[in-house]
């Protein structure tokens, strides 16, 4: 890192030295020697030592780093949140666009919030954030030009073990933040306007309460340092999956204790800034970004990230390029007769599939416990990813499971599109459904069709 001096401490050095050289007595030869103890009194060029006081300030001779500004050649600035930086996303696909395109991508993670005040400034060429309604702002504004959905995981509260407040298993995210301010357990807020602290605010808009009072902390942290320090503290607070499974391999202890809510639901996008904001952003380079981000082979990537560590996807693909595969890789009128799953009732879209296409679709691993309670791993489809292609009408309220015996088990639609672990499992000709930690009649075996009412 480049070191700069600052020019006052260059200038009190200098000054020290002439003040030095003035006041120094000729040779003794020339006073009487009576006189010559007096000069001892001026020995208090003290004055002119005390500037040996002032070098500690060598700290603030090296300049602070600077950030990385759009305009360079071969570089694209990319402002993003702390969740895609913490949980190792970027470091998994970036090299991959690097590569392809010849550019080193510039990363600065910050909040969702100060990102985006970056792209307003015209100090970034493109952000990828998550907060959808700040995001529909900073178009409305005519800071961006182009914004495309990305991928989606999920919020969840976390906290210690011993669980104080009493929250572990509510369903309902506003509901346990009431919990918390009632017994004052230690909150620790993101307090930086980031995607997180934004839905934050929302639960406890959502809760009727603003929480203020010791117990609750606002730090200005990004999200994996937060997680640090509440897990210091035995504090709670609000985390994306991603980045809260990342630092669970670091040590961190605290636990998923609220999780499900469809308030917790936490998509992305990114979006291209307005190049007038700077006559250095690199515009068709941004867009070079986004389509390759939006991209089937990239989703594909942000799919695989981490799988292999837990089982699922830590982000999910949400790309309209994405779900148009998707929804063409499936039969428009398949043969009743070769359908191995249906769903019907009050959706969009009527769906069939053979065992061959649901296989082909990309999977999920889950642990979930068998009828004498032993942990089994399972491979299968998400069924919000299904139900989602059906596309489920506005008042649709329930979810009915169909088996080949004509045994059937209900769900609420609401409970089942948050649900990141339910899935539809791969049996030997068959399909199962797996929810994990549900009730054991909703573990239903040889499924055929799925019912939405």
């Amino acid at each position: 890192m480049q070191k700069r001096i600052s020019p006052l401490f260059s200038f009190i050095i200098l000054f020290s030295v002439l003040l030095a050289a003035c006041v120094a007595p000729p040779a003794p030869t020339q006073a009487p020697p009576a006189a010559t103890e007096a000069p001892a009194a001026t020995e208090a060029p003290a004055a002119t030592e005390a500037p040996v006081a002032t070098e500690p300030p060598a700290a603030p001779t090296e300049a602070a780093p600077e950030l990385p500004a759009p305009g360079v050649e071969g570089h694209l600035v990319l402002a993003t949140t702390t969740s895609t930086d913490d949980s190792g996303l970027l470091d998994f696909i970036l090299p991959i666009f690097e590569q392809e395109f010849s550019q080193k991508v510039d990363v600065i993670a910050v909040g969702t919030g100060q990102a985006l005040k970056l792209g307003e400034d015209g100090n970034a060429d493109v952000v990828l954030v998550h907060a959808r309604s700040s995001e529909d702002k900073f178009m409305g504004a005519g800071h961006g030009v182009r914004r495309e959905d990305v991928m989606y995981n999920d919020f969840v509260l976390v906290g210690p073990e011993a669980d104080p407040a009493g929250i572990k298993g509510m369903t309902n995210a506003a509901d346990a933040f009431k919990k918390i301010a009632e017994s004052e357990a230690i909150f620790l807020s993101r307090g930086d306007d980031s995607g997180t602290h934004v839905k934050e605010k929302a639960i406890w808009t959502a809760a009727g309460i603003e929480p203020s009072g010791d117990w609750y902390q606002s730090t200005g942290l990004g999200m994996g340092d937060l997680l640090t320090m509440a897990n210091e503290q035995l504090g709670y607070t609000l985390s994306d999956r991603a980045t809260y499974l990342s630092r669970s391999k670091k040590g961190l202890e605290l636990v998923v204790l609220v999780e499900g809510d469809p308030t917790l639901f936490n998509p992305y996008g990114v979006i291209a800034v307005n190049p007038e904001k700077n006559p250095n952003i690199q515009a068709d380079m941004a867009q070079k970004f986004i389509d390759w981000i939006v991209s089937v082979p990239t989703q594909e990537k942000i799919a695989e990230f981490s799988k292999a560590d837990w089982g699922q996807s830590l982000f999910y693909p949400d790309s309209t390029p994405w779900k148009e595969a998707q929804a063409a890789a499936k039969p428009t009128e398949p043969a009743a007769e070769i359908a191995a799953l249906k769903i019907t009732g009050k959706v969009a879209s009527e769906q069939a599939w053979t065992e061959e296409q649901i296989k082909a679709m990309p999977t999920v691993e889950v642990e979930s416990a068998n009828k004498s309670g032993e942990m089994i791993k399972y491979t299968g489809v998400l069924l919000s990813e299904l139900l989602k292609m059906a596309e489920p009408a506005s008042d649709a309220t329930k979810v009915v499971f169909v088996a080949d015996d004509g045994y059937t088990a209900e769900i609420a639609l609401a409970d089942l599109m948050a649900c990141v672990d339910c899935i539809l499992a791969f049996r030997s000709g068959a399909f199962s459904s797996v929810l994990p930690g549900q009730s054991g009649a909703l573990q239903v075996k040889g499924v055929i069709e799925i019912q939405v009412k």
